[in-house]
Order: structure tokens, then C-alpha cells, then sequence
């Protein structure tokens, strides 16, 4: 099976040029001191959205994306690669600062024929591509690049791999990275997910922190249309 994901990684990385000086994060802010309610913007990609924007769209998908009062959403419906990126960044007068961002892109997972279990050997090839091919293309450039590990998990009944690793951003410092492969339950065409986290302003201490923040709320809402 080839699953394409180097190609479009290779340009998809990294944190926007905004925040490029934004290197003395805010000791006062902290993702997880945040006291107010969160409130969801749905956002859909179907045809309509082709339609609207001029960025076609290979399978429909949906995602709910958290406001906050603190909170600076931007979103970039042409990014370099794939089909569209949520970037969080502090609202602060002295400099907004990167905080994460979640790159959606397509891929194709071929669905297997011949085999006992399509669905667990589907996974275990997303599983090899993420690491073997996803990871590299990903953090290339990047320093102190550690995979933490890789699991099978759902998104809203979705079978789909995780990937979870850190690596330093000379413009950010330290970051973490969840990517996750997202194979559609009925056809080749689906997507991966690229989610940055600026550890400075989300001091998560594993991965099992990783639902509590903001795109790992995006990625618990991912559903196909």
C-alpha cells in the first residue's frame, strides 16, 4: 500500500512567520489555568466549501473549534499543504505568541483487499508511515526530535493511529507534536492531522494531557460527512 504523506509534510511544518519573534513566552499565561467557558465554531468542508473558497475538498469532514476570551483564533483555508490550519496564539499587547496549531491535509490510505483483518492492517501501515515516513519529513531541520511512542486509538468511532513526539523550535523553544492518521471507514481518500504545541504556554507532562488541549479538542470533534 503507498500512503502519501511525505510529500505535502515536507512544506507543512512549522509555526507561522508572525511568531517568529515571539521567543519570551508570558510566565502569566498558562492553557490549562483558564478559568471561563469554552464555546465551539463548527466548521464544515464539503463541496459548498469548494465551492465558496476554490480549495476542493476530497471527502467531507467537520470539526468544532474552542473559543476563549484569551484566545486568538486564526485560520488559514490556504495553507502550504493540505486543506486548512487553525493557529491559537495569546492576545497580548505586547506581541501575540504562538501557542498551538492544528494542519489538516489529506492522504490517501489505500483500504486492503486479500487479508483476514482489512481495518487492524490498515492501521498498522498508517502506523509504519507515520513513523517511518510522517516523523522524518515532519521535524526535518528540527533538534532534539524524540518519538515518544505510536497507539491505535478512535476518534468519535473512527479507527485511527497516533503519533507523539518533541522536538525544539529555534523560534518557539520546546514543542511537542501529536500527528494523527485519520483513515476514512469506506474510501482511500482521508487525512492526517499535524498538531504543534508550544510547551512553554502548555506545559503538558504526557500524552495522556494531550485531549485538554485545544487541538486535542479539534481532533476529539473530527468526523467524517
Amino acid at each position: 500500500m503507498l500512503i502519501r504523506l511525505a510529500a505535502v509534510l515536507a512544506v507543512a511544518m512549522g509555526v507561522s512567520p508572525a511568531f517568529a519573534q515571539s521567543t519570551a513566552p508570558s510566565v502569566e499565561f498558562n492553557l490549562f489555568s483558564y478559568q471561563g467557558a469554552y464555546l465551539n465554531k463548527v466548521f464544515t468542508f464539503d463541496e459548498a466549501y469548494t465551492e465558496k473558497y476554490g480549495i476542493p475538498v476530497p471527502v467531507p469532514f467537520q470539526v468544532q473549534i474552542p473559543i476563549r476570551d484569551d484566545i486568538e483564533l486564526i485560520a488559514d483555508g490556504k495553507p502550504a499543504g493540505g486543506i486548512v490550519k487553525f493557529t491559537f496564539a495569546t492576545k497580548d499587547a505586547a506581541g501575540r505568541k504562538f501557542v498551538e496549531n492544528v494542519h489538516i491535509i489529506d492522504a490517501t490510505f489505500p483500504i486492503p483487499t486479500g487479508v483476514e483483518n482489512p481495518v487492524q492492517a490498515r492501521l498498522q501501515e498508517t502506523g509504519r508511515a507515520l513513523v517511518q515516513s510522517g516523523l522524518p519529513s515532519a521535524l526535518k531541520g528540527f533538534a532534539d526530535v524524540k518519538l515518544i511512542g505510536t497507539r491505535e486509538t478512535l476518534i468519535n468511532g473512527i479507527p485511527a493511529v497516533e503519533l507523539v513526539a518533541t522536538y525544539t523550535d529555534p523560534s518557539t523553544g520546546p514543542m511537542a507534536l501529536q500527528m494523527m492518521g485519520l483513515p476514512h471507514p469506506d474510501r482511500a481518500e482521508s487525512y492526517f492531522v499535524l498538531h504543534n504545541i508550544n510547551r512553554s504556554l502548555v506545559p503538558i507532562t504526557g500524552p495522556d494531557m494531550l485531549p485538554e488541549t485545544l487541538g486535542g479538542r479539534v481532533l476529539a470533534s473530527f468526523t467524517y460527512k
